[in-house]
């Protein structure tokens, strides 16, 4: 017990008291903050070990072996293990990290430190079944992030069903709330310190006490925290059970069922994550084997399918949306399976696809029978067809309304049958002939009340606006619906009716023929005989019919109907025999005859038919002509021979007319050259008159004995290489001087163009006299344009004028000799006509042809296409055209 100082002493022991006093205060809260701060981290650390075990236990049943055996790099598994881990990255845990036994990160929550590797000495202990807890900073190990300072707690790892720990799990939990807290707890005492220390040793047991207190307090709440993650574990550990037992009874549910049920995932399809067992009765597989084996679901499925499903599952996955399609399997027994794939796309939170979930149904049985219904349906479809009419079925009603209509009726009325299934478009009564509609219902409603078929004819109105007629054939029947029905088929018998019109339409015609028609049987008696008969041969039918055919025959020829009607019964026809034949006053009259065999329904010839003419006018007329013939030909002789003589003395008078002409022109030369002695201007005027009449008449001698030569056949050309570019160049030049005196623009335009095979002298004739007709035949102003070029194989001349033009009645004669056309007489233009007959003979002769094109007024373009005789270009060169 402390006496109180008494009242003599100095203060100095209470103030010893006081100071041992505060240095026990100090001494003790130094212990007490040492105490509390050791509580709070060994607190601490029982924690981050108790969440790490429980997170341990919690990770065992969804961790793969690979996990904790190899580095995880898979982003797909990576994603998985982060989603299982996230939960846990709280309260403090910054960092969570799976371990393998020889010191190797497999898996870490921030990704930066998998496949790192330390000393694996002090995991050992923890695969021994052990827990180890240190503190440092968070990057000792390596890592990215602030290196804070950490608890972090090992503990072993063991996957489901396995007894022995396969890693270890580290936890590493943030040191900054620990020390927080534990700053909190010791600021008050420190507070109570100084305050003791100013107080003394009155105030030290309130402090104490308060201390006490706020380690009580602190103590509590420890406690009811870990109480509480006493009843979070507990809680946890039965969710995890019961979630367990219900993924139990749902497996033993689905395996129940009587399909496939299965698990893929998205970004792999094909590959599946579960399977279950009813795949082995489906196709031969064990789910084992389906799940080992990659791509097995691609390689079973039918080839003729495989890229139908292929798209039909991407296009599925891609849409987010359940989906259903149906394709075949080839089972590991080479059965073919149908089945049926139905198929839900499970979500993320986020909404992304990440896995499908499908049923596999069996539905070969299903398939089976519908293809056995299909080839049903086509053999019904395939007898219809071949049925020759429409097959219906309809309602007994004012439309006839439809239930069933072949496809034939598109053929009968021109409107497909889906155009009347259930008056779709229109009704079976518009197509029937208005005036035949009350006569077909009134026969199918007294045919419903006698209970028996019916049989009536009427007429159908095509889409073409042509009418057809039709029999029906029909019954009442009892639907299924248990109303009466008609069941029935409609022919078509237009052909029949039409045949029929036209037998009666034939008797018609041969009875109002005016030509004889008759028929005989096969024993040669006569058993039909139109009223043409009864005029030509005067009997009347009456008195023929079953009479001998030889009662028309002369007396001197009656085998000869005879003979005929052998050759006819033994199949043969005979047409435009003439003959002769007695009328009944005994006139012989010529008649020409076609025999035609009259055959029965199997082909068999049963008679003959006639039809016979009355050709005695004819006769007479053909006597007549052939005589007129025979003058006419004599006729012709003598002007033949006129014509011989005329072309003889053409070519004689040609023949001596060239030489005196010869002459002449020599001495003119002579003259004109002053060989005689010197002219005065005005004989030399009338000499050069001479001369140019001289020239003209020699060269009209030539063309005389040219077209000579070519009407006795006996033209001969000069055949060499010829340059027709050249050709025309001459000839354009030689008749310049002429265009320029009248005033005509003359031009020429060739292209390239090989030599051709012909006779130069006769082609020079020829386009002297085109392009001298052109431009005599154009006015003053106008142009003449010649064009050489190559076509088509061809040599092509063009002479185009701008003149007068020729009348298209005139054309026709334009190659003629001696022809002027109707303007050139009247204008006087000079010519003898000879030019284009000459012109025409020396083109045909080098095997090509000319042509005109002209209106009158507008000028004239003669063509004239030669062959080459060379392997020249198919397309039209181009021209360079030169103003000449």
């Amino acid at each position: 017990m402390i006496r109180p100082p008494s009242a003599g002493k100095p203060p100095r022991l209470v103030l010893r008291f006081a100071l041992y006093s505060a240095l026990a205060l100090a001494l003790a809260g130094g212990g007490i903050l040492l105490f509390v701060r050791h509580e709070a981290q060994v607190q601490a650390e029982k924690e981050l070990t108790a969440d790490a075990t429980r997170a341990a236990g919690s990770l065992s049943t969804e961790l793969h072996r690979t996990d904790l055996e190899e580095t995880v790099k898979s982003p797909a598994r990576l994603k998985v293990l982060d989603d299982l881990i996230q939960p846990e990255l709280m309260g403090g845990v910054v960092r969570v990290k799976l371990w393998r036994g020889d010191g190797t990160v497999t898996y870490a929550s921030d990704h930066t430190l998998i496949g790192s590797h330390v000393d694996a000495e002090e995991l050992q202990e923890v695969l021994a079944g052990g827990t180890v807890r240190e503190t440092g900073r968070l990057n000792d190990e390596g890592g990215q992030g602030k290196n804070i300072k950490v608890i972090s707690a090992y503990v072993p790892l063991r996957l489901a069903g396995e007894q022995q720990p396969r890693g270890v799990l580290e936890f590493y939990n943030d040191y900054a709330p620990i020390e927080a807290q534990v700053g909190a707890t010791v600021k008050p005492v420190a507070l109570a310190l100084g305050l003791a220390l100013v107080l003394l040793f009155a105030s030290l047991f309130p402090i104490l006490h308060q201390v006490t207190k706020a380690l009580e307090h602190r103590s509590q709440r420890l406690e009811q925290q870990a109480d509480e993650l006493e009843r979070t574990l507990n809680e946890r550990r039965q969710a995890v059970a019961g979630l367990r037992e219900a993924e139990s009874r749902y497996r033993a549910l689905v395996e129940q069922l009587p399909l496939v049920t299965y698990v893929s995932a998205i970004d792999k399809p094909g590959f599946s994550a579960y399977v279950s067992p009813q795949i082995d009765g489906l196709l031969g597989y064990s789910p084992d084997e389906w799940l080992a084996t990659p791509n097995l679901f691609w390689r079973v499925v039918h080839p003729d399918d495989l890229e139908r499903v292929r798209n039909e599952h991407r296009t599925g996955y891609a849409a987010n949306q359940p989906f259903s399609t149906q394709y075949r399997l080839i089972a590991r027994d080479g059965r073919v399976v149908w089945v049926e794939d139905q198929v839900i796309v499970i979500s993320d939170a986020t909404g992304a696809p990440v896995q499908a979930q499908g049923f596999l149904l069996d539905i070969t049985h299903r398939k089976t029978a519908e293809v056995a219904l299909s080839d049903s349906e086509e053999r019904f479809r395939t007898l219809v067809a071949n049925v020759p009419g429409v097959i219906f079925r309809c309602s007994i009603d004012n439309d006839w309304t439809m239930e069933f209509l072949s496809d034939e009726i598109e053929e009968l009325v021109g409107y497909p049958a889906s155009d009347f299934i259930a008056n779709e478009v229109r009704t079976f009564a518009s197509v029937i002939h208005p005036e035949d509609a009350p006569v077909l219902s009134a026969e199918v409603e007294a045919a419903v009340a006698d209970d028996r078929p019916y049989t009536i004819e009427y007429r159908t109105a095509h889409r073409d606006g042509s009418i057809r007629h039709v029999v029906e054939r029909g019954q009442a029947i009892l639907g299924r619906d248990g109303e009466r029905k008609l069941d029935g088929a409609i022919f078509d018998v237009t052909q029949r009716w039409t045949a029929e019109n036209e037998r009666l339409k034939l008797a018609s015609i041969v009875e109002s023929s005016d030509d004889a028609i008759m028929a005989a049987t096969a024993k040669g008696h006569l058993s039909s005989w139109n009223s043409g008969a009864e005029r030509v041969f005067g009997y009347t039918a009456e008195e023929v019919i079953g009479k001998p055919i030889s009662i028309l025959a002369p007396l001197d020829n009656e085998d000869e109907p005879v003979l005929i009607l052998d050759r006819i019964l033994a199949g043969q026809a005979i047409a435009h025999h003439e003959t002769v034949r007695k009328r009944k006053d005994g006139t012989l009259i010529d008649v020409s005859f076609t025999f035609s065999p009259l055959r029965d329904v199997s082909g068999a010839v049963i008679g003959a038919s006639a039809i016979a003419h009355d050709i005695t006018e004819r006769r007479r007329s053909d006597a007549e002509r052939e005589r007129l013939l025979l003058e006419l030909a004599d006729q012709n002789e003598r002007l033949r021979e006129l014509d011989r003589l005329k072309d003889e003395f053409v070519a004689l008078v040609s023949h001596e007319l060239r030489t005196p002409l010869t002459s002449i022109r020599g001495y003119l030369e002579l003259v004109l050259e002053e060989e005689a002695g010197s002219l005065t201007e005005e004989q030399r005027q009338f000499l050069g008159v001479v001369e140019r009449n001289a020239h003209r008449l020699l060269a009209l001698v030539g063309d005389l004995l040219f077209l000579a030569q070519v009407e006795a056949g006996k033209l001969s050309l000069d055949i060499g290489a010829v340059d027709l570019s050249a050709i025309a160049a001459e000839s354009v030049e030689t008749a310049r001087p002429i265009a320029e005196e009248k005033e005509v623009t003359l031009t020429l335009a060739t292209g390239p163009l090989a030599l051709i095979a012909g006779d130069h002298s006769r082609l020079v004739q020829l386009l002297d006299n085109l392009i001298s007709n052109g431009v005599k035949f154009t006015p003053p102003g106008g142009r003449v344009d010649v064009r050489v070029k190559s076509q088509r194989g061809n040599a092509v001349i063009e002479v185009r004028d701008t003149g007068m033009g020729i009348p298209s009645e005139e054309q026709q004669h334009l190659f003629e000799r001696f022809f002027r056309t109707a303007k050139a007489t009247e204008q006087a233009i000079p010519g003898t006509g000879l030019g284009l007959a000459i012109s025409k003979a020396i083109v045909e002769a080098h095997g090509g042809q000319i042509a005109v094109a002209s209106a009158d007024g507008t000028g004239t373009t003669f063509r004239i296409s030669l062959p080459i005789r060379q392997t020249q270009p198919a397309t039209e060169e181009p021209v360079e055209e030169l103003a000449l």
